[in-house]
Formats: structure tokens, sequence, C-alpha cells
């Protein structure tokens, strides 16, 4: 298959996760992208999204809303914002920057593009290992800006930007290193040829092969350049090519999307 023959619904699957940021009267901020896995409302993001206002990253906020980039209905002749809210959060892994979060359509009936559906949009989560070469892509929302207007001391106004973005890319490697031992089950990581952007972090990396999700984006791989003119200690840090994602086929990840119903038991070695 091409991007495009699933990229719609991955599009209609994906989301931006807004937190209150406390430094703007905890006025709704973009962080980051997740996705929906299941049509009951299973919802995936990485873990450090979470924290993003927060100094103790073992310290999440459960004060979750998601997103969408508004589009105008030509049917009611007006716009309809794309808004999930009582997004709870369920399971926190940062150990493995994964978090689980749970959402309930009838508790989002009052708003207008839910008012007449039963399920959310989702992706399949893919079981199948990635190899080196495989050809993915992925979607989300990188260099979203969000801010206040009007910090009033009873009304408070502000305004978003969101910036989707498509990033095709294939598995540069199923290995981030390699050290002196290495463990031979499935690996936490994939690594791909391109880096991601601030944003992005959550996002689905879904398989151009099966449109099934297969891990999510979780960081990427800084260089630090020697500056030696500019003295012994000094350096630069610049993005790599390379974008880190997390396996959600890593067997702690995988236990806890089996546990709640969202992927088969697999009967890997």
């Amino acid at each position: 298959m091409n991007i495009k023959s699933t990229l719609q619904n991955t599009k209609a699957s994906t989301f931006s996760v807004f937190l209150p940021n406390p430094k703007q009267h905890d006025f709704p901020t973009p962080v980051g992208t997740g996705f929906f896995v299941s049509p009951d409302g299973w919802f995936i993001t990485a873990a450090h999204v979470l924290t993003a206002f927060s100094k103790d990253s073992n310290k999440p906020t459960n004060m979750i809303t998601i997103e969408k980039e508004t589009l105008f209905d030509v049917e009611r002749k007006m716009p309809i914002p794309k808004v999930v809210n009582e997004v709870k959060l369920v399971h926190y892994d940062p150990g493995n920057d994964f978090a689980l979060l749970k959402a309930d359509i009838e508790k989002n009936h009052d708003q207008l593009w839910l008012a007449n559906c039963k399920e959310f949009p989702y992706i399949k989560v893919g079981t199948k290992i990635l190899e080196d070469g495989d050809e993915v892509y992925s979607f989300g929302y990188p260099l979203s800006t969000g801010g206040l207007i009007y910090p009033g001391p009873e009304f408070v106004a502000g305004t978003t930007e969101l910036h989707p973005r498509v990033t095709s890319a294939i598995v540069s490697s199923i290995y981030e290193k390699f050290g002196m031992i290495s463990h031979s089950g499935v690996q936490r990581t994939y690594i791909l040829d391109k880096a991601l952007n601030y944003g992005n972090s959550g996002g689905p990396i879904v398989s151009k092969e099966t449109g099934e999700v297969n891990a999510f984006c979780s960081r990427f791989q800084p260089v630090y350049i020697p500056q030696k003119h500019l003295g012994e200690k000094a350096i630069i840090m610049i993005p790599s090519l390379y974008g880190v994602v997390t396996n959600l086929s890593f067997s702690m990840i995988e236990e806890v999307l089996v546990q709640k119903g969202i992927v088969q038991k697999t009967s890997r070695q």
C-alpha cells in the first residue's frame, strides 16, 4: 500500500495533546501528539508529553484535553471544533516513555463532531516486528503553539495554532546502539532515518505496508560537535537525521495493551 491509502484514517485517529500551562493562567497549550488505538477510547501518547510543564517526570498531569484542527462544516455552515474532554490517564510508564489514556465517548456527545458517533476513529496496533529498511510514516503536530490574548482576572482568552504534518521514513536500525552485551528479545526502540520535531512526540509510526501503528515518536538522537576554535570544552548540539521511536510490541508495553484488550497476546520467544 502507499501512504495515501491509509493516511486519512491515521489523520482522523491522531490528535494534538493539550495541557494547562501554569505560566499562562492554565490556558490549554499543545505539547505533543497522541492517537486512538480502539473504538472505545484507548489513547496512546509519550509519557514525557504529560510532564511538559512539570519539573518532576514522575508527576504527570491528569488535566488532559485532545484536539484536532478545526475545519469549516459546509452543511452546518459553521466551524466545528474537534475536541475530546475528560481524557483520563490510566497507565504511566516513564521508563519506557509510554502513557495509556482513556476517553469516554458518552461524556463527549456535547461535542458536535461526536454527537451521532458510537465510537472513536482509531488505528489498529500492529504486532509485526519491523526490520531494517521497512517503510513507515508519521502524522503529528510539530511546532504547534498556544498563548494568551487577554489574561484578565476573571476572563482569560487565548489562541492556538496547530501544524499537522506527515513525515515518511524508513527503519534505519532496530538497535539504538550496541554495547558489550545486547539482549535477544524484542527491541524497545526503532531508529528512523528522519528526526521528528518537538510536538511530534507521542504520535503514531505507521507501517506503509499494513497501515497499522507499530510504534510512537519518543525523541531524536542529538549530535554533539566539538568547537575547538572556541575552547576545549565548547560544543554545539544539533538534531541528527535519526529519530528514536518506541516499539509497541516491546514486552512491557505489549503486556499492558493485552490486559486492556487492545491487542491479542502473541507467542514470541
